[in-house]
């Protein structure tokens, strides 16, 4: 069993799924309203569980009723949560998510305790619970958190997996430190300080990676959505394009890019090729993206491994 060191946000989100969203100034009636847990660093934690890591989730929620709910789904997940503090200044984070029939998102998010995670909270915490096959963390939390995670992974020899959102700018020792960074087709360009386009091509989003392997980086796969995923080899200098699994149909697609991170991580602690890792990445996403909620929608490894059969049976 791999273990796991999870630290970044904890959410709880306000859901509604709508025919079509709001234009500005405009009010769309006959929702359907529920609550759900997200927060990328939950996410990424429920989703190494379910596919049967053991996982330690270090994060921040308020003392609020909120926070006890956090924690619970999370312990019903199988997360270990003794490492999550809580804050007497700041409400647990949450989101405001509107769905429409497609299954596409608009996201508003109020990250409240996230803010508060102290690196010398982290620091204590991660030297409580000792060894980690992997370690995730993103850019939810402050960055001087994330800095300290980074310094402690280069320590014990510990590989990280970052989250670059939201997307800045991120200091190079950060960068130098990590296995694997994993933006999406517009995040990529603002680490690098760039303006994205609104559909960059092959060829802009190599470029961006050149530029950014000269931070120090050790791996850049960038999700590209519907289109699946890319990793830049390198070796040949160019984009190698991991095509998705498209899904019969699309429900809810909060939490889909957490839940690829959480399966490429998974992978890569049980010791399988970036490429191989990057497919079952897909396969997790194009799961969750029929299923309600950013943790509900988590696959376990049954499922994958379902699909995995039934994908080489269509290959046979």
């Amino acid at each position: 069993m791999a273990t796991a060191i999870v630290i970044g946000s904890i959410n709880v989100d306000f859901t509604i799924y709508l025919e079509k969203f709001p234009g500005i100034d405009e009010t769309v009636s006959d929702g359907v309203y529920e609550i759900h847990f997200g927060g990328k660093g939950a996410n990424q934690a429920v989703g190494l569980a379910r596919l049967g890591s053991r996982v330690y989730m270090i994060g921040k929620v308020g003392m609020d009723s909120l926070g006890d709910m956090a924690i619970e789904n999370l312990k019903r997940n199988g997360v270990y949560v003794d490492h999550i503090a809580r804050s007497g200044e700041a409400h647990t984070g949450t989101a405001f998510i509107l769905v429409n029939r497609e299954g596409s998102t608009m996201i508003a998010v109020a990250p409240g305790a996230n803010r508060h995670l102290a690196p010398e909270e982290v620091e204590r915490a991660i030297r409580s619970i000792g060894y980690a096959d992997i370690v995730l963390t993103q850019l939810e939390i402050p960055i001087e958190t994330v800095a300290r995670v980074s310094q402690l992974c280069e320590e014990v020899g510990a590989r990280l997996v970052l989250t670059p959102s939201p997307a800045k700018k991120i200091p190079r020792d950060i960068l130098r430190r990590t296995h694997t960074i994993i933006p999406n087709r517009i995040e990529i360009f603002r680490i690098i300080g760039k303006e994205p386009k609104p559909n960059p091509g092959e060829k802009e989003l190599a470029e961006a990676a050149r530029e950014l392997l000269e931070s120090g980086v050790e791996n850049i796969v960038i999700t590209l959505g519907e289109k699946g995923a890319a990793y830049y080899d390198r070796e040949r200098g160019s984009l190698t394009i991991v095509p998705s699994i498209k899904p019969e149909r699309v429900v809810d697609t909060t939490g889909a890019g957490d839940s690829f991170t959480a399966c490429y991580s998974y992978a890569i602690a049980s010791r399988k090729s970036i490429l191989d890792a990057i497919r079952m990445g897909n396969i997790c996403a194009s799961i969750k993206i029929t299923r309600k909620g950013a943790q509900n929608g988590m696959p376990r490894l049954d499922d994958v491994r379902r699909a995995l059969e039934a994908i080489g049976a269509r290959t046979q």
